[in-house]
C-alpha cells in the first residue's frame, strides 16, 4: 500500500509538473496573439498596424492617422493638430461645427478631405481584394466616400438621396463601386438619370444621435429629397463583439464578465482549448433566451459597456435613438424631404433553419416608425433581414475577423434598397 501511495503521489506531481510546463510553453508560443488580421496601408502602400490612443502612437503612426482623419476639438488633443470647426464656426469642407454627445480623443474623428489609404487583410482573402489583400479608400473634398465632382449646390432637376449611417454605409471592406449606395444609384438611374445617391456613412458618426447632428450641421447642405437612415444592430444594442454577439464561452478572457468566468480561465491553455471547442458554435445563441431583453437590461457598469466606453444612453433601451430619429423626421419635414429607416441584421445565424436571436429589435424599430404617424406621418421602414435570411452567414463577411457585409452581401441587398428608394422618390 505504501508503494502504491508513493506511485500515486509521484503521478500527481508529474502530472502537475507536466501541466505547468505545458502552460508555460503555451504562453510563450501564444505570445501576444500574433499579427493583426486587419491593418492599414497609406497611399504609397506603406503598412501601418494601428490602433492605439493618439497619445500613445509612435510618430510614424500618428502622422499616418492624422493624414486620413480629422479629430473633433478636445482638451487632450496634442498641440498643433487641426480639428473640425468649433461649435458655431463654419468651414466649407465640413459645414457648421458642433459638440459631440460623447467626448473622446480617438472616437470623435471624421475622414480628412482627400484622404487616400487601404484597408488590408492577412487572410483569408476575397477575390475582389487586390494583390496585397487590400481595399482602396478615397475621400472627396467633403470628407465623404463619394464622387469627386459632388457639389453643395443641387443642379436643377436632380433628386438627391442622402445616406446616413456608420461603416455599413461607408462600405468597410468593399470597393466603392460595389458599395450599396453606388449599386442603388446605378439601379435607379436606369429609370431616372437625375438621381444622385450620396454616401455620408461613417463620416464622424457612430450612433443614431450623431447621425442627426451630422444631418443638421453637415450633410443637410446637399439639399436631400430623401434622407435614408441606415441602422445596424450595434447602433441599437450593446454587444460583446463589434458586429455580433458571441456565446460567452467563446469570448477572449478580457471580454468575459467576472460572474461568468469559469475556474479554467486561470489557465491560458485550458481557456484557449475551451474557446476552440466552442468555435464552431460561437455565434449560435440559445433559442430559449430573450437575447434582446437581456442585452437591453444589462447594468450600466457591465463589462461590455466599459470595454467600449459606452453607456445605455447610446442604445434603444434609453429612448435616445428614437428621439434622434424623430428629430431627423422633423428636419426632413421642415426641408421638404422624406425621412426613411433601413435596418441591417447582425450577420450571424442567418443560415437556413438557424435561430436568429434579434428579431425583437427589428420589430421594435418597425413599430416606432409606424407610430411616427402620431407626429404627422409614419417613417417608411425597410428591414434587410428577409433579403439576407437563408444565406450561409460566413459567405457574407469581409473576413471572419471583420464581419462587415462583403460585396456579395451588398449585391444581395441592393435590389430591395433600390425598390424601397424608388418608392420614396415616386411618392414625392
Amino acid at each position: 500500500m505504501k508503494r502504491l501511495g508513493a506511485r500515486l503521489l509521484l503521478l500527481v506531481l508529474a502530472t502537475a509538473a507536466a501541466s505547468g510546463l505545458a502552460e508555460v510553453l503555451w504562453r510563450c508560443i501564444r505570445g501576444g496573439g500574433g499579427d493583426r488580421p486587419m491593418y492599414f496601408r497609406d497611399a504609397a502602400r506603406k503598412p501601418f498596424g494601428l490602433r492605439a490612443p493618439i497619445s500613445l502612437l509612435d510618430a510614424a503612426d500618428r502622422e499616418f492617422l492624422l493624414r486620413i482623419e480629422v479629430p473633433w476639438p478636445h482638451p487632450d488633443m496634442p498641440p498643433g493638430v487641426a480639428t473640425t470647426p468649433r461649435p458655431g464656426a463654419v468651414e466649407e469642407w465640413f459645414g457648421e461645427g458642433y459638440e459631440m454627445p460623447r467626448k473622446s480623443v480617438t472616437g470623435n474623428v471624421t475622414w480628412r478631405p482627400g484622404a487616400h489609404f487601404f484597408i488590408c487583410y492577412q487572410s483569408p482573402r476575397l477575390d475582389y481584394f487586390d494583390a496585397d489583400g487590400c481595399v482602396e479608400y478615397r475621400f472627396n473634398r467633403f470628407g465623404i466616400r463619394d464622387r469627386d465632382d459632388l457639389t453643395l449646390d443641387k443642379p436643377a432637376g436632380v433628386r438627391r438621396v442622402v445616406c446616413l449611417g456608420d461603416s455599413f454605409t461607408l462600405g468597410w471592406g468593399v470597393r466603392r463601386e460595389h458599395n450599396w449606395p453606388v449599386l442603388v444609384e446605378q439601379a435607379l438611374r436606369k429609370a431616372d438619370p437625375s438621381v444622385q445617391v450620396i454616401n455620408c456613412g461613417g463620416a464622424g458618426s457612430a450612433y443614431v444621435d450623431e447621425y442627426e447632428l451630422a444631418l443638421r450641421h453637415r450633410h443637410g447642405r446637399f439639399r436631400p429629397d430623401v434622407v435614408l437612415v441606415s441602422l445596424c444592430l450595434n447602433d441599437l444594442l450593446v454587444t460583446n463583439g463589434k458586429l455580433c454577439h458571441f456565446r460567452t464561452a467563446a469570448l477572449p478572457d478580457d471580454d468575459v464578465p467576472d460572474a461568468d468566468r469559469p475556474w479554467w480561465h486561470a489557465s491560458r491553455l485550458l481557456s484557449d482549448l475551451a474557446r476552440r471547442l466552442a468555435a464552431a458554435h460561437a455565434l449560435d445563441l440559445d433559442p430559449g433566451r430573450d437575447w434582446v431583453a437581456e442585452l437591453e437590461h444589462l447594468p450600466a457598469d457591465h463589462l461590455w459597456y466599459r470595454n467600449k466606453g459606452e453607456t445605455p444612453d447610446c442604445y434603444w433601451v434609453s429612448g435616445r435613438p428614437q428621439q434622434a430619429l424623430r428629430r431627423i423626421h422633423e428636419w426632413c419635414d421642415q426641408h421638404g424631404a422624406v425621412a426613411a429607416v433601413v435596418v441591417w441584421p447582425f450577420l450571424q445565424s442567418l443560415d437556413a433553419g438557424a435561430f436568429y436571436p434579434f428579431t425583437a429589435i427589428h420589430d421594435a424599430v418597425r413599430a416606432f416608425c409606424a407610430e411616427e404617424s402620431a407626429h404627422g406621418s409614419a417613417m417608411p421602414f425597410l428591414d434587410l433581414l428577409p433579403a439576407l435570411r437563408g444565406q450561409r452567414t460566413a459567405d457574407l463577411w469581409v473576413s471572419p475577423a471583420d464581419m462587415h457585409p462583403n460585396e456579395r452581401a451588398q449585391t444581395i441587398v441592393a435590389p430591395a434598397l433600390a425598390d424601397f428608394v424608388a418608392g420614396l422618390l415616386h411618392g414625392r
